[in-house]
């Protein structure tokens, strides 16, 4: 991890600022103690693979053809945004042969997006630019954009906008569909939280955009990820409440919700999170240090496993069938991450 203690309490201070007073713990489930499973068979390690070429969080990640892509994101201090401090950088770090990161065709300036796999390609998903100066009032303007990186070809390829511009979202796919869940609208002093949802077909290059269902909430900073062919939408930001640990699950056969477990842990535990299927299992690293897996048979998540610095704002990757990376994000106490962890999937 790259020590630099310009610590990003952006986060923490913006989630304050929804956070409303709460009640007691015995009121407030939320609020429980997270409890590690008297078995735990996840183990989280630091990898010698080349570290992050910036110090990056809000960025999109994915892994494609066992590549590992990173684009955009915030590299500024803490409680700055401007255009200087906002990433246009798109990297790639071959997984089966980790020599060192490859910089590739860049784009617009984005944080708060989201990217991933799909087929021989990565697919990057909204995101806001800063069109202010270092030290200038802020001017942040969400985006609609959505493009295809053609790996093959090594050059992006637009995709139908989005019907309005989000960040702060996450997403998710399924099959051919990509699912663009939560968020808000950023247009100067002007916020708009979403309460829409939408899908895309990415196997058409003349698909629209299609409505799902009304999502039951309106929340960003959370992170959507599919599992056993369901999108399960987790934690997040409310526009009303502040910080949840809520679990919401969203089933593309007959376009509804429900209601899933909650995270264990207070409410903030669900902020910044990063999630993953993997071996059967959903997975999600957490701004308290620890992580869980969804329990389904129970109906809970289940702590797994604890390490020490915790992460958020960062992402959750596959590396091998029994192993995940954690890349990016922060810590409130040591500041930013440029080294890789693993989390291992040991005695299944």
């Amino acid at each position: 991890m790259n020590h630099k203690y310009q610590t990003s309490l952006l986060f923490l201070t913006v989630a304050c600022l929804f956070i409303q007073p709460s009640s007691s713990s015995a009121d407030n489930p939320d609020s429980a103690t997270p409890q590690l499973s008297s078995s735990p068979k996840i183990q989280v390690t630091t990898t010698d693979l080349p570290e992050l070429p910036l110090e990056l969080t809000s960025f999109g990640g994915a892994v494609a053809n066992g590549t590992l892509f990173i684009y955009g994101g915030h590299s500024g201090t803490a409680h700055s945004y401007s255009t200087e401090e906002q990433s246009d950088e798109f990297w790639s770090l071959d997984l089966q042969a980790p020599q060192q990161w490859k910089q590739l065709p860049s784009g617009p300036r984005l944080q708060g997006l989201v990217m991933l796999p799909y087929k021989n390609s990565v697919v990057r998903v909204g995101g806001f630019t800063a069109r202010n100066a270092e030290g200038e009032e802020h001017d942040l303007h969400s985006q609609n954009q959505a493009s295809r990186f053609d790996i093959a070809q090594n050059r992006w390829v637009d995709l139908t906008p989005l019907p309005e511009p989000r960040s702060s979202l996450s997403a998710a796919i399924a099959g051919d569909q990509i699912f663009v869940i939560g968020g808000w609208a950023l247009k100067g002093e002007e916020t708009k939280w979403h309460s829409t949802a939408w899908k895309l077909n990415l196997a058409d290059p003349n698909a629209a955009w299609q409505a799902l269902a009304k999502p039951p909430f309106k929340r960003r900073a959370l992170f959507a990820a599919t599992h056993n062919g369901k999108i399960h939408v987790i934690g997040g930001m409310n526009s009303e409440g502040g910080p949840t640990t809520r679990t919401d699950v969203y089933d593309p056969e007959s376009d509804s919700w429900l209601q899933g477990p909650k995270l264990q842990g207070k409410p903030l535990t669900g902020f910044g999170s990063a999630a993953h299927s993997l071996g059967g299992h959903l997975y999600v690293s957490t701004i308290d240090g620890n992580v869980q897996r969804l329990n389904e048979a129970e109906k809970k998540w289940d702590v797994v496993s604890e390490y020490d610095p915790a992460r958020f704002f960062h992402v959750m990757v596959p590396w091998t069938e029994t192993k995940l990376l954690l890349v990016g994000g922060a810590n409130m106490s040591v500041g930013k991450f440029t080294d890789l962890d693993s989390v291992e999937i040991v005695n299944e």
